[in-house]
């Protein structure tokens, strides 16, 4: 890597008393001469007069573009002469980019020992012909690097594809409820001057469009649709020329300026895929009507602005689902024409084989909800703004704004005792000033049952909780002595939180239990035949002393004993587990395998587990006394597990914060598609034993979810995530909502139970076990290389995931069994 090294004792500000404290500025005499490789490469570091943020020069970042050859990360470092960073909860970075060219742009900051790679990252969302005022959250280092001692800050970009010059400026170091200086009036008019020359280009783009629209204008009302969508896009563009043009221009406005820039492309492209679904619609059948209607995979997800169409227009759509399943699928709704008004979608009852009805009140037709991301998370995304991700099952009709498209969740669920066949009936979606559009509706009910619980053991915890940032903690402090703040608003409505967590196969538990579990509610859900795993507390290691020793056995063995006494006498020990010592690291296993012996001998035949980082599943790290590893889903090793599991263990995975993409997990922004496959095909591909997952309840709101589509939910969850640790949100007077990953993660599920469902058939198809059956259950139980090829090569396609779980619910129905029962 080509480095290019600033030194800081040449560009350190004098600190002061002031509030921000400023770490880095570039006026200081010898700056220039301080900098080392200036020009002697393609990739330079220069102190300019020019886009300065304060004082009047910046550090410039240049690099030409890359060619073999040329080193593939240019980057620089900045050395601190400020090394304690205890005190501050941010780093704040002036970056300017005047050209329109954008690029990856990542910074790693570490301590004089912990390479760099190791410290904390950020990648940084560079504007194009703008600025951009970038806020490092300190709060994400790594716990091995020593915030007292930072040494160095890595800035670097990769491959560049063209030429690029980044201007840096007023690196500041700030404190709770500090900020960082405004920049002063000369810098935001030459910024609005690169700015200004951005928008004129934005005429070219909608000249393009025109053109590019022309072959999609085949009717009068089309093209008449196109020119107001054009003029729409260009109208958000003159009001902007207008304010950078205004006296007192604002870093408000050059943020709305980037804003909109950004949101170019895809609204652009958002047209011409509306232009291309009316045109579509017209050849599948639909009228010309001022409400456009489509179809899209519940694994999907409908964005409902700034981003293309993705929604098929059909006049039928069509579930598959057996016995005692709950299948989905998505309608849009939108308008080209003018705002939509009171739109809802009902359902009828469907009529079946012999008479055979399906009741309309098992076909639930919800508004999706929208929550808004603000910041870019820790993990790379594509879109920042409005999110599908609540199902808003209290809402009534919505109003649809001309440009937006609204989703509906159409949930079927099959009773147990819902005869089998094919049943057909209709899904009317109505406004109220535009015709109703109606579709054809099919459902296939299998002649099997899917059972009541988990046929996976699962531990997962809800435990509600908030996740305050350090510029939200103090408000956030007033919000919890709120009785609507929802992590106290849910609590009126416990039974009911129990009841809907177990819809979706999760029991009522937490993994950090301090306190006895909730046996009045367990006692109801194992009578229901829905109860699954429950933790009887959370333990964690003793230090070698006697009075740690001493106060380890009085405040956590004797509350797993007691618990597990409490467990024996209601007869629930067959579903209790014990877990503990949460990601423990590896120095500390002598003390782990000591806590779990005690615990065995005192809680005998509950399993012990934990994520502690032993990836030899107790093979190679002396812990003897644990009965399930847990590793996070990279760290799952089947040749391992396979070798724990002759030992009499077990091996589970586990998602959190991490891994990120390719890996796949479950925050807002990743395809909804990953959660289906992650509980379905690819654990029948892997085999883990469980599956556990750390929180689903960490809530952010003030309040609960009370309009929408457009909620005031916050998106953020733990720490700067969208959705880790939170799949569920919290609807009028703290009743439970579901989210659109919830759903999947239960459909992935009811996968995995076809899987053991056909494995079951085949086990008691001894008879036949050399059938012509028996080989296509055989072949169809592999779970197919284009499906999942591996935990970072999977589809995105959600007919191949429908293809593969229709084959096996066939080899199911066709097993040749005589007078079997359908597994309960």
């Amino acid at each position: 890597m080509k480095l290019l090294l600033v030194s800081a004792s040449l560009l350190f500000v004098t600190l002061t008393d002031t509030a921000a404290v400023p770490l880095f500025d570039f006026d200081s005499p010898g700056a220039v001469g301080g900098l080392p490789y200036r020009r002697r490469s393609k990739t330079a570091l220069d102190i300019v007069t020019a886009f300065a943020t304060s004082g009047t020069n910046s550090l410039r970042f240049s690099s030409a573009a890359w060619q073999p050859g040329m080193p593939e990360w240019p980057a620089f470092e900045l050395k601190p002469t400020l090394r304690d960073w205890r005190d501050y909860d941010r780093l704040v970075i002036d970056i300017t980019n005047p050209s329109e060219t954008r690029f990856p742009f990542k910074l790693f900051v570490s301590d004089s020992k912990i390479p760099i790679r190791q410290g904390l990252q950020h990648t940084f969302a560079v504007p194009s012909f703008g600025f951009a005022r970038c806020v490092v959250p300190l709060n994400t280092f790594p716990d091995n690097v020593n915030r007292a001692d930072i040494a160095a800050l890595h800035f670097f970009t990769t491959r560049p594809q063209s030429d690029i010059a980044l201007h840096i400026d007023t690196l500041t170091l700030l404190k709770k409820d500090e900020l960082a200086p405004s920049p002063p009036p000369a810098f935001l008019q030459a910024v609005a001057a690169v700015s200004r020359d951005a928008i004129n280009s934005v005429d070219r783009t909608l000249v393009d469009l025109a053109q590019r629209v022309v072959p999609l204008c085949d009717t009068p009302l089309a093209h008449s649709r196109a020119v107001r969508g054009i003029e729409r896009i260009g109208s958000v563009f003159q009001t902007l020329r207008r304010d950078l043009a205004a006296d007192s221009l604002t870093t408000e406005t050059l943020a709305s300026v980037q804003t909109e820039l950004a949101a170019l492309s895809n609204r652009t492209e958002r047209l011409v895929s509306v232009l291309r679904f009316q045109q579509a619609s017209l050849r599948a059948g639909f009228a010309e009507s001022p409400m456009l209607v489509g179809t899209a995979s519940a694994m999907q997800q409908i964005l409902p602005r700034d981003a293309p169409l993705a929604l098929t227009p059909t006049r039928t759509v069509a579930l598959r689902l057996a016995r005692n399943e709950k299948e989905s699928v998505q309608l849009g709704v939108l308008s080209a024409d003018t705002d939509l008004h009171q739109v809802r979608v009902t359902a009828s009852e469907l009529q079946g084989p012999h008479g055979a009805v399906f009741p309309s009140s098992q076909i639930e037709c919800h508004v999706t909800g929208y929550v808004e991301t603000r910041r870019k998370p820790p993990y790379a995304v594509e879109h920042i703004g409005w999110w599908p991700d609540p199902i808003l099952d209290f809402l009534e009709p919505v109003n649809i704004a001309l440009g937006d498209v609204q989703s509906f969740w159409i949930r079927v669920r099959a009773l147990r005792d819902q005869v089998p066949g094919d049943y057909c009936g209709t899904l009317t979606v109505s406004a109220g000033n535009a015709p109703a559009l109606t579709l054809e509706l099919h459902v296939r009910v299998y002649d099997f049952s899917l059972p009541d619980a988990s046929p996976l053991p699962l531990a997962i915890t809800f435990s509600p909780h908030d996740s305050p940032l350090a510029d939200s903690h103090k408000e956030q402090a007033v919000w919890r002595k709120e009785p609507d703040y929802p992590i106290n608003a849910w609590k009126r409505h416990t039974a009911a939180w129990a009841d809907f967590l177990s819809d979706y196969f999760i029991t009522y538990d937490s993994l950090y239990r301090r306190s006895m579990p909730d046996f009045e509610i367990l006692r109801r859900l194992k009578l229901r035949g829905r109860l699954g795993r429950f933790n009887l507390g959370y333990w964690f290691y003793f230090e070698d002393t006697p009075s740690s020793r001493a106060n380890w056995q009085s405040n956590t063995l004797d509350r797993l004993r007691h618990a597990y006494e409490q467990a024996e006498a209601y007869g629930l020990l067959e579903h209790a587990y014990i877990y503990g010592c949460d990601e423990v690291a590896t120095n500390h296993f002598t003390r782990v395998e000591e806590a779990a012996a005690l615990i065995r001998q005192a809680c005998p035949g509950v399993p012990i587990m934990t994520t502690t980082y032993d990836h030899s599943f107790g093979l190679d790290s002396g812990i003897r006394s644990v009965d399930v590893f847990c590793p996070l889903t990279p760290k799952y090793d089947s040749a391992k597990a396979e070798r724990a599991r002759a030992n009499g263990r077990q091996v589970w995975w586990y998602i959190c914060c991490g891994p990120h993409a390719p890996y796949a997990n479950m925050f807002i922004e990743c395809p909804a598609i990953e959660g289906r496959l992650l509980m379905g095909a690819m654990t029948a591909k892997e085999r883990p034993d469980g599956f556990l997952y750390y929180q689903i309840s960490i809530w952010n709101a003030r309040r609960p979810i009370t309009t929408g589509p457009f909620t005031d939910w916050s998106a953020r969850s733990w720490k700067n995530y969208h959705g880790d640790g939170a799949w569920t949100c919290v609807g009028p007077n703290g009743k439970p909502l579901p989210t659109q990953r919830l759903e999947n993660f239960r459909d992935g599920i009811e996968d995995y139970a076809y899987v053991l469902e056909l494995e079951n058939r085949l086990k008691r198809c001894e008879s036949s076990a050399t059938s012509g059956w028996a080989s296509e259950a055989r072949a169809a139980l592999r779970v197919p290389e284009t499906l999942v090829s591996s935990l970072k090569a999977y589809t995105h396609d959600p007919d191949a995931v429908l293809a593969w779980r229709n084959r096996l619910a066939d080899l199911i129905e066709r097993a040749p069994l005589q007078n079997h029962a359908d597994s309960q």
